[in-house]
């Protein structure tokens, strides 16, 4: 393993105690400020980030496998009174020419793409030279990984996403930011009701291990004003293409 990935991917609890509390806004804020063309997302899921990037290009595009979450996207950037090309495409086959793109982002999808590498090939292929590539990825440390993972571990896939990244010969490195945010729960089943909601899937992993996965949470949490609180780790890379 390369010896870059233990730091970036199971930082230790005084590490993660280190580290700023920020949001993929502010960090897009910090490296992509001075930003004026144009941006695709891939993995764009119902357009949050999508729409973010829209208040800071003059050109959005975002794609997705789902037609669902597309269709929920169109309507979201309509309400919002924000233009954006939402397509339902792969971000293995994206349906873009080359060097369409000033900024290529992944916000939490690289790990979700079947073959990371191929995705990552497709991401450059449209991006310009001297384009930029932001990678946003969730990292399975810190203690609401630890509180979740027996209902929604991925610590394989986002590993293999982060050494298909540093394997990249295409693209120079400009920046790392490994940050935390914290989530707070007013209670288990709060939580619980919410993983469900986003995978029915999950509700036969509660049904299985039921007491486990309330052991996990609960031992886990810290308490603060009657809440739940945990901290979640996300790490950004910013890198430019040759």
């Amino acid at each position: 393993m390369n010896e870059q990935v233990p730091r970036a991917m199971a930082p230790s609890r005084e590490e993660i105690r280190a580290m700023p509390l920020s949001s993929n806004p502010k960090i897009v804020a910090q490296l992509l400020a001075d930003e004026q063309g144009s941006a695709l997302d891939i993995g764009c899921g119902d357009g949050k980030f999508t729409r973010l990037l829209a208040s800071r290009f003059n050109s959005v595009s975002g794609i997705d496998v789902k037609e669902k979450k597309i269709a929920q996207a169109r309507e979201a950037a309509k309400a919002a009174g924000v233009d954006v090309d939402f397509r339902a495409a792969s971000g293995e086959a994206i349906p873009y020419p080359d060097s369409s793109f000033d900024v290529v982002a992944f916000s939490n999808s690289l790990h979700h793409m079947p073959h990371a590498e191929t995705a990552l090939r497709e991401a450059l292929r449209v991006l310009k030279s001297g384009g930029k590539l932001y990678i946003m990825e969730p990292v399975p440390s810190g203690n609401y990984h630890d509180a979740t993972r027996l209902v929604n571990d991925e610590t394989a896939v986002r590993t293999e996403a982060y050494q298909a990244l540093l394997g990249l010969k295409e693209a120079k490195p400009d920046a790392e930011i490994l940050y935390r945010a914290r989530r707070e729960f007013a209670s288990y089943d709060e939580w619980k009701a919410d993983q469900i909601d986003r995978d029915m899937k999950r509700k036969a992993l509660f049904d299985e291990r039921e007491a486990q996965v309330r052991e996990a949470f609960l031992s886990n949490a810290e308490r603060e004003d009657g809440k739940l609180v945990f901290d979640s780790v996300f790490r950004v890379n910013l890198l430019t293409k040759a």
